[in-house]
């Protein structure tokens, strides 16, 4: 099973004007303040094993990455291949019962053939990267799935 975050941004609370000059697709995102300033995201996919099903549960998360990032993932996603296995970024979600995940630090590895990246956690004392090295129960995963269904 996977869960799948909205934007990175709320989206319709931004002005038509910086709707307009920015772009939201569904493994892209960029934001034009207008003044200058740009945010960049991709979507990449955060996997925890799930060691009672022999399975990993997926997290398509936003993570945000630099310009040179950004540039060489399009042209990698667009089939030219890619000049570099991946980049760093910062995870743009907050993972539910994970408090604090919001802006680790994270490694970005490139996949070819139209696969969203994988994001690996950077090592830190958190409990996020123990869930990705060592594994969720499945409860936690039945808890996720029910978050799809509330109203």
């Amino acid at each position: 099973m996977d869960l799948a975050f909205g934007p990175p941004v709320e989206w319709e609370a931004l002005s038509d004007a910086m709707r307009q000059a920015s772009l939201l697709d569904d493994d892209f995102c960029l934001l034009d303040f207008g003044d200058g300033r740009i945010d960049r995201f991709i979507r990449g996919i955060l996997a925890l094993p799930v060691p009672g099903l022999d399975d990993e549960f997926h997290f398509a998360v936003w993570i945000s990455v630099s310009e040179k990032s950004w540039n060489v993932y399009r042209e990698g996603f667009a089939g030219r291949g890619y000049a570099e296995p991946g980049c760093f970024g910062y995870l743009m979600n907050e993972i539910p019962d994970y408090p604090g995940s919001f802006l680790l630090h994270v490694d970005v590895l490139f996949n070819d053939n139209g696969w969203r990246p994988t994001v690996e956690l950077h090592q830190m004392d958190h409990p996020l990267v123990a869930a990705q090295q060592d594994g969720v129960e499945v409860a936690q995963v039945e808890r996720w799935a029910a978050l799809t269904h509330r109203q």
